[in-house]
């Protein structure tokens, strides 16, 4: 799967290197809002910077201007059978992989904010992130993706995975310190 990355997203190495900035600087407000500690604030910023990275950058190392004649673009949307995948087969496709392996980080920082109240604002977002993915996807068809509904499925199962993962591991964080509120 990492060659797949290296390969066939050449943007990726960048796009995450960028996104180490604003979540180097912005960790510990965002950590305050959430009423965690800083690496968790860290741990969302680098998520929705990989997120973006992964889906909003064109896969192609070519200047997107060169994509912007409109006369041959057609916006694409895939509907076929949506449908939650059997845990058996979460890791048998590239793409389902990474959508769940990209939200479940989400799902973890939701599952240790410090409040019921932020815990469901972090959960809510990151269910609604999926949607706008998409849309976007769809709407700008130059950065060379397709919208598909399978991939907003996937993506929800990565943030419930990563929430029940942060909710097992919520105990441990709050003994190191990590999790300080109390539910």
């Amino acid at each position: 799967m990492i060659k797949t990355v290296l390969h066939g997203l050449p943007m990726f190495w960048p796009g995450l290197f960028a996104s180490l900035v604003p979540a180097a600087l912005l960790n510990r407000p965002v950590g305050r809002l959430l009423r965690a500690h800083w690496s968790v604030g860290f741990l969302l910023l680098l998520a929705l910077g990989g997120v973006a990275t992964l889906t909003l950058l064109p896969t192609t190392p070519r200047a997107f201007w060169q994509d912007l004649g409109w006369d041959g673009v057609v916006h694409h949307c895939t509907f076929g059978v949506i449908r939650v995948r059997p845990p058996g087969e979460w890791f048998t496709s590239r793409q389902a992989d990474l959508n769940i392996l990209m939200f479940a980080p989400i799902g973890v920082v939701a599952a240790l904010a410090g409040s019921r109240r932020r815990a469901v604002a972090v959960l809510a977002a990151g269910a609604a992130l999926p949607f706008v993915l998409e849309a976007a996807q769809y709407a700008a068809p130059a950065i060379g993706r397709a919208c598909d509904a399978q991939d907003v499925c996937d993506c929800l199962v990565g943030l419930v995975l990563g929430a029940v993962v942060g909710a097992l591991a919520r105990p441990l964080s709050r003994t190191a310190g990590i999790c300080t509120a109390r539910r």
